[in-house]
């Protein structure tokens, strides 16, 4: 098998003229094409101290040197001439290859997707670090999470942090309330009820009636009630589990949909009135969950 060996890597305190050298040089054939908009990622980083030691890499074939690794970083360097900033370093590391299959084997054992951060790594992070989540399914507060953001964006109407940011909202105690609660809730035999807006339903009632909103839900995740099919946790849950079931009527309904179908549903249990179907067209607006 084609392969690589290390020749030598050290730490190098980073300048724009070796930043320029590095964009300069002639890149691997299996270099992937350039991403504005990675770069400007990056730029951000660094504008925000948040950026960590780059990791730069070329690879020797033949009387040849090509860049390997750090394509994006040093073009972003590079154009920042005159606002260059102070401190950063480069992991600076030399390998020698076999051939040019051994440049694609190298290039492979950069940045591996087997290795990457995912969302859900992310958010087990922030998890990690607050003392009141400690023990809580991660994958269910990543959900709780998504529909408590679902309901400050479509129906509070407020902006909330992009991106993996977004995570910070796992300091707030009103997030970590919400969160424990939803777990005294859901279980693995509940999918149908972890989907965004149906989430931000089960907040949305929360926030007008903590306790009923308990009943409520319970009894919609148990199935409603066996003996009244006309009850509004029944109706609601065979339809929650309808929409899950069946792709074809899922996919005519739109995310609000299900936010208002499940508020429409509260409503009338609030009112102590039977339904015999959830009506849930949101275009005159979301319903106002009944608190009183």
């Amino acid at each position: 098998m084609s392969g690589f060996k290390l020749i030598n890597s050290d730490f190098r305190t980073l300048n724009y003229d070796l930043a320029v050298r590095f964009k300069d040089m002639e890149a691997s054939p299996t270099e992937r094409a350039l991403d504005l908009k990675r770069v400007a990622r990056l730029r951000e980083k660094v504008e925000t101290g948040l950026a960590i030691p780059f990791f730069w890499a070329t690879a020797k074939l033949g009387d040849k040197v090509f860049r390997m690794n750090g394509q994006h970083s040093s073009n972003m360097l590079a154009a920042m001439n005159g606002t260059f900033p102070e401190n950063l370093k480069v992991l600076w590391a030399e390998y020698e290859v076999d051939n040019r299959e051994g440049l694609a084997v190298l290039f492979r054992q950069f940045d591996d997707r087997g290795s990457a951060r995912t969302i859900t790594d992310v958010s087990g992070a922030y998890i990690g670090i607050e003392n009141a989540l400690e023990g809580v399914d991660r994958a269910l507060a990543r959900a709780a999470l998504g529909g408590l953001v679902w309901w400050r964006i479509n129906v509070e109407g407020v902006p909330v942090k992009k991106g993996d940011s977004v995570f910070e909202l796992y300091a707030q105690s009103g997030v970590q309330d919400f969160i424990k609660w939803t777990e005294t809730i859901l279980s693995i035999k509940t999918p149908e009820l972890k989907r965004d807006p149906v989430l931000a339903a089960m907040y949305a009632t929360r926030n007008a009636r903590h306790d009923d909103a308990t009943v409520f839900w319970s009894q919609v995740a148990r199935g409603g009630i066996e003996t009244d099919d006309n009850d509004p946790t029944t109706v609601l849950d065979g339809w929650l589990r309808r929409t899950k079931e069946d792709v074809n009527l899922r996919d005519k309904l739109k995310p609000g949909s299900f936010y208002q179908g499940c508020l429409f549903a509260w409503n009338a249990w609030r009112d102590d009135k039977g339904i015999r179907d959830i009506k849930h067209d949101f275009r005159k607006g979301f319903h106002i969950p009944t608190a009183l």
